[in-house]
């Protein structure tokens, strides 16, 4: 038997690299950006609530001066003095009352 010659096996064609890096580069970037937008949006919701918890703080506040301003107001001293003063009524001498069964009888 002859002994078969080795020939020495073909390589397959180098293909470009660049591509698949290129690919690469492209994704990362595109996941960069995407993470740079979610930052950004959790920036103006971190704004927003802040300027809310402003205007709560505001409203809480104003809210206790009514409050304050309404138990004043609706105190029965207040109301028994601007009574005497503005409106000339007393306090009965004495007091009276008619029971509306027995007065029908």
């Amino acid at each position: 038997m002859p002994v078969a010659e080795s020939r020495p096996r073909p390589r397959p064609a180098a293909r470009p690299r660049v591509a698949g890096g290129v690919l690469w580069i492209v994704v990362v970037a595109a996941l960069l950006a995407g993470i740079v937008a979610l930052n950004v949006a959790v920036l103006r919701l971190n704004m927003e609530v802040e300027r809310l918890d402003g205007e709560k703080a505001k409203l809480d506040a104003r809210n206790a001066a009514i409050l304050a301003e309404l138990s004043s107001t609706a105190s029965v001293a207040r109301i028994e003095t601007a009574a005497r003063n503005r409106l000339g009524l007393v306090e009965p001498a004495q007091t009276s009352y008619v029971n509306a069964n027995r007065a029908r009888r």
